[in-house]
């Protein structure tokens, strides 16, 4: 880990000046050969007149985003087994949403994959982690409330090749995952929507692990 682990705020912002300076160098980059390769956002016909000049308007910047979140946890945090999780989980996310931009990409079209093959790429991304979490890392399977309002969600457990299976929660995380990972794609393309919308949410999630102590998940949020 660069830098001082002593001082977490330092690390934080740290982390975020280094994953800023990373996307930085390699959009300018990166747009300049999605023009090349003439690869670029398809808008629907029988959508709105002013949408048709975003026509071959670069698109997937998101591959940069996830190479300097990847690029600053490794050289910012600790691998630990939770961060290694979770940044596994985002490029996994990601991978899954690269695929429905190339598939839009290569067909012409607006729509990239199916909204049921999209949905089981989330639902097994979804339970994987979720699983993971609950049995590598001890996370509890529970929703736990200021004031001290604990909800059981272990309560409808089975054991599968020695892995444990909370089935409520799994529920809970897929509908936080994959209802988050389809807002963000709602919103994308709005001219900043989606990347300010996200800023914010992850910089409170940033200051909230900071808050529990969590150094290595403030960062990767950050």
């Amino acid at each position: 880990m660069f830098g001082n682990p002593s001082y977490p705020t330092y690390q934080a912002f740290l982390g975020l000046g280094i994953a800023a300076a990373i996307a930085l160098l390699l959009m300018p980059w990166w747009i300049k050969l999605l023009k090349v390769e003439g690869i670029g956002q398809q808008v629907r016909a029988d959508g709105p007149k002013r949408h048709l000049v975003k026509q071959g308007t670069p698109t997937m910047g998101g591959v940069v985003i996830l190479v300097a979140i990847s690029l600053t946890c490794l050289l910012m945090g600790k691998l630990t087994t939770e961060l290694v999780l979770v940044l596994l989980a985002t490029l996994a996310t990601g991978v899954l949403g690269l695929i429905d931009d190339l598939t839009s990409v290569t067909h012409g079209r607006s729509l990239g994959l199916t909204p049921h093959a999209k949905m089981i790429g989330l639902t097994i991304i979804c339970v994987t982690f979720t699983v993971l979490a609950v049995n590598w890392c001890g996370v509890a399977p529970e929703i736990r409330f200021p004031g001290g309002l604990t909800i059981d969600l272990g309560v409808l457990s089975t054991t599968i090749c020695g892995l444990s299976f909370p089935w409520l929660y799994v529920v809970f995380c897929w509908l936080m995952i994959a209802g988050l990972s389809n807002a963000v794609n709602l919103t994308d393309g709005l001219d900043g929507l989606a990347g300010g919308t996200s800023m914010i949410a992850m910089l409170a999630m940033a200051a909230m692990a900071f808050l529990h102590g969590d150094v290595n998940l403030s960062i990767f949020c950050t």
